[in-house]
């Protein structure tokens, strides 16, 4: 295996790999993201190189089972930690390194292909190591013989996509003592089954021959035989026979009966013939050879729990070339059938769909029938199918093509990519990236599993999702909060109650609260908040109880907003490879008194915009175009901050006004995933019209419509804005504008975005900010980046006063729950009406998720108007065509 993996990295033009043997790795950065995959260099090279490329030196090749051990759990009794003591581990740029571990790496996630791994073997100097097998190991893996067993059960997964509306040939099947659970019937599986072998024989003599007949067989001018179940796959003794050939297929099938055991069955297929090479200007030659042309798609489980098509292949065979011959060249199918003649685009472009469509519901189907299974049924605990193939032959009707599900393959097949995805640099492992980031997402889960993290500050109820996710990656939360009632101590592990309202005295709360979580005599692993308020107390909570986060003088100049401004425009680091941060900032100065705005007005000059350092949603800011407007706006705004018109954000923070230079242009907002300084991923959205007076959001997209370019230009300036302000370890949410010379920092907000970001950021790329926030806050360093969207989010977001309108109908409930069950829209409270309904806030959100940007758009614009969240005073499509 050693010298093939050295000819295929020639082949591929990469390095030789490097013998590192003679010196043992210890020095592992991150221990705790290590993939192992035990198998020939070739079964999963796509995973291999996708996973150097992404997580360079986690992702290790092991080519015996020699190389490894077990070692009893320390975190889950019973059960085994993987150790790895040898493996070629993959890096960035194609290299690869022969490296021995002292001590040993332990395995975050394992993938093999089923071999003699599980037999019991023994390491290089002779001693027993025991048996390595996926059912008793504590780290996720993928697949398990058990589960290989139902994907490669062709009786039972046609049963399972043909419920799911996928059009499987036509299929007559012999059960003997089945075990199968409750499927319901369909009309394109029919199962004759029986306890005693002898029934069986007597119910195939009436059945084949009506089966032979039936009128979904008229075109078919051959069947096969084939046996189903547990030892058997897809083309294992298949035979094919003449349609008209009755007796024959008889006794095909009794001739398979006795080789059957309890649980398996005989099956009777329809056999289509394949479609033809299109012969357009010319005559077909002679002798005319017919050609069966194969299609496999590979989908895989993403991180986000959803079925994602990866890749479809296809390969040619002469038609009578055996069952089980090996596939030609593969090529992508678009190219193949234009190769064939099929050149109308609407043609390719639907078959596409339908495939990817039918490759997805497959899928889908698997997970919901594994998520039956015990964990005995599918071989372990840990045991998970994240990729499965799909197998599709093509025919032609009418000058129409007609594609049929025909089998699944379990992961074990590996994964065949073409040569164009092997040999381009530029594509290599961008079909197989979803895959990479689930085994990641999978080792992140099994890590922060009964971690303990200390939570400042429940939030508003829209935060609520965040101890819905801690609970559902099984993290224990002690929550700190001033509310005792809140519901989110009904959500979490353990909860502390200490009135921290005081923000002026977060130095002796952080004491305080320090002390109440020692008494409580527990290892805490992290400390977060999701919280603007609070993000300073946890930097000094943390500091109290030695747990890692930003520094208090990074948030205080994040926080507050002209501080930010005014550090960035200090700075001329006199590098070149980015702009210098101070570009990004504007004139910013804070006013506390006349005099201070006087000199304010000549530095910062007109237009300029009067905000709050504290408040959030576009609360207390104004527009200001000359000396006149921003006095009377100031003295207006200093006497509201004395009274109660801003008591809801004041927040126990002295909330003195500044001013700053208006800045022009489209707004943006962008969340970013930092650790140790390093930019992991960035999410760029657009934003629409701020809505008056006080600047609320009123529309948003997912992702940018901007040209990549551009984006990553907000990207990066978003970047270097946190980075230069301290802020190096955590999930940040930015508000920027675009303007004719280049990005500009609005604000910093040093949390991860809150409300509806995180939900949208999980839809549009299956990446989950709040994860990543737990492990940033236990010092891990997340595997994550910025995948390819999988569609469009819009959303709307509607003020308190078109809120209450919608209300009052009393059919509106009704109504939303409707749409939501459709899938048309989802909806999200984004804040409390109570004493807001004198303001123009935001209060609640609904968006719609397509991958069809203008589908996404449609579907919003009419649910509004459905549900009449859309007036003049706040008109939706407006506010949507600004961004679309």
């Amino acid at each position: 295996y050693y010298s093939s993996l050295q000819q295929i990295l020639l082949e591929l033009g990469l390095p030789e790999t490097r013998d590192r043997t003679a010196t043992p790795r210890a020095d592992l950065t991150d221990p705790y993201m290590t993939i192992c995959v035990l198998a020939s260099p070739d079964k999963y090279l796509p995973i291999l190189l996708e996973g150097g490329r992404r997580c360079p030196g986690h992702v290790l090749l092991c080519l015996s089972s020699s190389w490894l051990s077990k070692a009893p759990s320390q975190k889950h009794p019973g059960l085994f930690s993987l150790l790895i003591h040898k493996a070629v581990t993959f890096g960035s740029g194609g290299w690869t390194n022969l490296d021995t571990f002292q001590p040993p790496r332990r395995a975050s996630y394992f993938l093999s292909s089923l071999g003699d791994h599980s037999m019991p073997h023994e390491a290089e100097n002779g001693q027993v190591l025991g048996i390595i097998t996926e059912e008793d190991l504590d780290c996720p893996t993928c697949g398990s013989p058990e589960l290989t067993r139902v994907v490669e059960d062709v009786l039972l997964t046609r049963q399972l996509v043909a419920q799911r509306g996928i059009k499987v040939p036509p299929t007559l099947a012999f059960a003997f003592r089945p075990n199968l659970k409750s499927l319901p019937p369909n009309t394109q599986v029919t199962v004759v089954s029986a306890q005693e072998k002898e029934e069986l024989q007597k119910a195939m003599l009436g059945a084949v021959e009506e089966f032979l007949h039936h009128p979904d067989l008229e075109s078919c001018h051959k069947v096969m035989v084939q046996p189903s179940g547990a030892k058997w796959c897809f083309r294992d003794n298949v035979t094919v026979h003449q349609k008209s050939a009755g007796e024959e297929i008889l006794q095909a099938a009794l001739g398979l009966l006795p080789r059957i055991q309890q649980g398996e069955s005989i099956l009777i297929t329809a056999s289509y013939d394949s479609v033809q090479l299109l012969y357009q200007s010319h005559p077909p030659p002679h002798p005319y050879r017919k050609l069966d042309l194969h299609i496999r798609a590979t989908v895989c489980r993403s991180a986000d729990d959803q079925p994602q098509l990866m890749q479809v292949v296809c390969w040619v065979n002469r038609t009578e070339a055996p069952i089980r011959s090996s596939p030609t060249v593969l090529q992508s199918l678009e190219v193949t059938l234009q190769d064939w003649g099929f050149t109308k685009q609407d043609y390719l472009t639907e078959l596409q769909q339908l495939l990817k469509q039918w490759a997805e519901a497959a899928m889908q189907g698997i997970m919901d029938y594994q998520s039956q299974l015990s964990s005995e049924e599918r071989g372990g605990a840990t045991a998970q199918i994240d990729f499965i193939g799909v197998e599709f032959a093509l025919t032609q009707h009418k000058d129409r093509l007609h594609p049929f599900l025909l089998s699944l393959t379990s992961h074990h097949r590996g994964i065949q990519s073409t040569a164009t995805q092997l040999l381009q640099p530029h594509q290599r492992g961008s079909t197989v990236g979803p895959l990479v980031q689930a085994m990641c997402h999978r080792a992140h889960c099994s890590f922060i599993a009964d971690k303990t993290i200390l939570y400042i500050g429940a939030g508003n109820v829209n935060k609520l999702r965040v101890f819905q996710s801690a609970k559902k990656y099984h993290i224990k939360i002690i929550l700190v909060d001033c509310n005792s009632s809140h519901p989110a101590f009904a959500l979490v592990w353990k909860t502390l109650h200490h009135d921290f309202s005081d923000h002026t005295q977060d130095e002796s709360h952080a004491h305080i609260i320090s002390k109440m979580v020692r008494d409580l005599n527990v290892i805490v692993d992290g400390c977060t908040t999701f919280n603007c308020d609070t993000v300073i107390l946890t930097s000094l909570v943390c500091k109290e109880l030695g747990l890692p986060s930003d520094g208090f003088e990074a948030l205080v100049t994040a926080k507050k907003k002209s501080n930010s401004h005014r550090h960035l425009g200090g700075i001329c680091h006199g590098l070149q490879h980015l702009p210098n941060p101070s570009l990004y900032a504007v004139p910013c100065l804070p006013v506390d008194s006349e005099q201070e705005l006087e000199e304010a007005m000549a530095q910062v000059g007109f237009p300029a915009a009067v905000k709050l350092e504290q408040s959030s949603g576009g609360m207390g800011v104004k527009i200001v175009e000359n000396s006149l407007q921003c006095q009377q706006h100031f003295k207006s705004l200093k006497w509201d901050l004395k009274g109660t018109t801003y008591h809801m954000i004041n927040k126990g923070f002295k909330n003195e006004p500044f001013l700053m230079e208006f800045i022009s242009g489209p707004r943006y907002v962008v969340d970013l995933i930092i650790f140790q300084g390093k930019l992991l991923a960035a999410f760029v959205s657009d934003r629409g019209p701020p809505g008056l007076s006080y600047f609320f959001n009123t529309s948003h997209v997912m992702p940018t419509c901007l040209c990549p370019e551009k984006e990553t230009q907000l990207a990066i300036a978003a970047y270097q804005c946190c980075l230069h302000c301290g802020l190096k370890n955590g999930v940040y949410n930015l508000d920027m504008k675009l303007t004719e010379t280049g990005p500009k920092l609005i604000e910093i907000n040093p949390r991860p975005g809150g409300s509806y970001l995180p939900s949208w950021i999980k839809t549009v790329y299956g990446t989950d900010i709040i994860l990543c926030t737990f492990l940033i806050a236990c010092d891990v360093h997340p595997h994550i980046w910025t995948p390819e969207p999988r569609g469009y989010v819009v959303g709307i977001s509607s003020p308190v006063f078109q809120h209450v309108q919608a209300l009052e109908n009393p059919s509106f409930p009704v109504i939303l729950k409707a749409l939501e069950e459709n899938g048309i829209i989802n909806s999200i409270k984004i804040g409390d009406m109570k004493n807001k309904i004198d303001f123009d806030f935001s209060s609640f959100n609904i968006t719609s998720f397509s991958p069809n940007k203008d589908e996404a758009f449609h579907r919003l614009i009419a649910a509004s108007k459905i549900l009449d969240l859309d007036s003049e005073k706040h008109p939706v499509k407006y506010f949507l065509d600004f961004i679309k």
